[in-house]
Order: structure tokens, then C-alpha cells, then sequence
């Protein structure tokens, strides 16, 4: 409850309650004599609404004066939301501990301490909870241990989860350390490899196949499940490259770095995985060839692949 509609539902309270006192004496006063009742009806209503101004000014007191810890504050809380008594006492834990917290600042009087205490242990003392079996509330302070205890429990919860998922990393690294070990391995046999021996992530994939179809390396864009199907040597049909340059710097890149085999041209003729725009096969030689005059291409598209080849490598090495 915020203090606005703290402030509004007490000034209806109160009004009501004055308004209700005055009705039944008025109802007494007109059994008595109706001419009684009437005058006093009308002193009434005067008195209502001189009432009205002075709670219009306290309420605009009440906004700079600080009613959090107050006991009416707090049982007119408790009231508005119709709270029952677990719900009481889990409130005035709540409002205990920041209490507490405050209290740290050390910027609260002791009068205005034992104020709020003394508050806190009438509440407690009135909404027993459930579970208590009609015995004494428990202590504040013992609220408090119990939820520094839950707070230590959930940290351990914390920390436990988190090293297993550190193992688990770790773990898969390891794997994945093991398995580049045996493609490093499998890519110096030569020649005869059954695809491009890739290590590209999935991320560096991304990577590359926005380089390809950025530069325009082949004559129409490909998916990453495309790029997939070159690199394993899977695809059902060779994939068309439009400048044999452009296409030779890019994988002779890759296999600088160690993202595919040494012997990427003699696999790609294996497989027949590239033709030419002219629908011929490129072979080895051809893209042999391709690199020996890889100085020609314009330095635009220079520039692109390594920008690209950068990316590509530095993403693998982010944690």
C-alpha cells in the first residue's frame, strides 16, 4: 500500500466512523423530538465538514512525515488486503527486516526505536501464526535466523549448480579438444579424406556463409545446412562458383588457419563438389591456378575475406 492510499483509505475510515457516531445520536434525538433531531442534524453536518478541512490539511501533513513503522500504519495494511494471520506475520517479518536494515543507518533515535519495537511485539502478540498452536508468536529474532538459514541454503543451491555446469563445460571443451585432435590428425592423411575435415562451429559457419553470399562467391546465396553439405561432402549436387579467384582465397584462408584440411583441392575434385559458371568441374589444377593469380583480384574483395577469415577465427577463441 502506497502512502496515498494509505492516507485516503484512513480519512474515509475516520470520516465514516464519525459520520456513523453522529447518525445514532441523531436517530436518538429524533425519537425524542423531531425538532431536536432536526437541529441536531444540522449542527452535525457542520461539524462533518469542519472535520473534512482539518483531515484535508493532516492529510497534507501526512505526506512528509514517515508512517511505515507506525502501528496504524501497519494494521491498516493488513485489514485493507484482508490478510490472515500467516499472511500478517510473513508482512511484519518483512517489515522487520527492513526495520533492521534502516536501523544500520544509525539514524534512528532510541524513543523512536523503542517505539517501533514496542509496536512490532503488539503485532506479533495479536496475529499468531497457524502453526504456533495458540503458543507465543515466534520471535522476531528467530524469523530472522530462519531466513538467513533459507539465504544460506539457496546460495549453496547457487554455488553446487553452478560447478556442475562449470564440470560440464569443462568437460565438453575437453571433448571437443579430443575430437580436433583426431580431425588434425585425419587431415594429414592427404587426398583421399571423405570431406573438407571442417571445425568450424556453428557460429563460424554463420560467419561464412554471410562471407559467401556477401562476396558472391557462388552464382546463387546458400543456407548454413548447404555450407554443412559442402564441408562433409554430402550435397547431392555440386554447388556453382562464380569467380574462381575469389572462391580459391577464401578456402585457402580457412585452411591457413586449420578450419579445414591441407588438402581441401584434391577432396574437392574427389567429390566433384564445385563447377565452374560454365557448368564445368573445377579440379585442382584449376583452383591451383586460381591462387597463383589471386594477386589480381581487386582489393575490395581482398580486404572482405580477410575481414571475414578474421571474424571467423576470433570467433572461436571467444569464451
Amino acid at each position: 500500500m502506497n502512502k496515498v492510499t494509505y492516507i485516503k483509505h484512513s480519512q474515509a475510515e475516520a470520516n465514516r466512523k464519525i459520520w456513523n457516531s453522529l447518525i445514532e445520536k441523531y436517530k436518538l434525538f429524533r425519537q425524542r423530538n423531531r425538532l431536536l433531531g432536526f437541529l441536531y442534524l444540522i449542527v452535525s453536518c457542520s461539524i462533518v465538514g469542519i472535520v473534512a478541512i482539518f483531515s484535508w490539511l493532516s492529510m497534507l501533513c501526512m505526506f512528509f512525515q514517515d508512517t511505515r513503522f507506525t502501528l496504524h500504519y501497519m494494521q491498516t495494511v493488513i485489514t485493507f488486503n484482508n490478510m490472515d494471520d500467516s499472511q500478517a506475520v510473513n508482512y511484519l517479518n518483512s517489515k522487520e527486516l527492513k526495520f533492521k536494515k534502516r536501523l544500520s543507518y544509525g539514524n534512528v533515535s532510541m524513543k523512536e526505536k523503542n517505539r517501533i519495537e514496542t509496536t512490532f511485539e503488539f503485532l506479533y502478540r495479536k496475529y499468531k501464526h497457524p502453526e504456533s498452536n495458540n503458543e507465543e508468536s515466534i520471535t522476531p529474532v528467530l524469523q530472522s535466523i530462519h531466513q538467513h538459514t533459507q539465504t544460506v541454503s539457496e546460495y549453496t543451491v547457487w554455488k553446487q549448480t553452478n560447478e556442475l555446469r562449470e564440470i560440464e563445460r569443462k568437460q565438453q571443451m575437453q571433448n571437443e579438444q579430443a575430437k580436433r585432435k583426431i580431425s588434425a590428425h585425419n587431415r594429414a592423411k592427404g587426398r583421399m579424406l571423405d570431406s573438407f575435415e571442417s571445425t568450424l562451429t556453428d557460429e563460424q559457419l554463420d560467419i561464412l556463409v554471410n562471407c559467401c553470399n556477401d562476396i558472391h562467391i557462388f552464382t546463387r546465396d546458400i543456407e548454413a545446412y548447404e555450407m554443412e553439405e559442402i564441408l562433409s561432402c554430402s550435397h547431392n549436387e555440386p554447388s556453382q562458383v562464380t569467380v574462381n579467384k575469389h572462391f580459391a582465397v577464401l578456402f585457402d584462408k580457412l585452411r591457413e588457419h586449420n578450419l579445414i584440411c591441407k588438402t581441401w583441392m584434391s577432396v574437392a575434385e574427389k567429390h566433384n563438389c564445385f563447377v565452374s559458371r560454365q557448368s564445368k568441374p573445377i579440379t585442382s589444377k584449376d583452383l591451383s591456378s586460381a591462387l597463383s593469380t589471386a594477386s589480381l583480384i581487386k582489393q575490395e574483395i581482398e580486404d572482405q575475406i580477410n575481414e571475414y577469415v578474421r571474424n571467423i577465427v576470433d570467433a572461436d577463441q571467444l569464451p
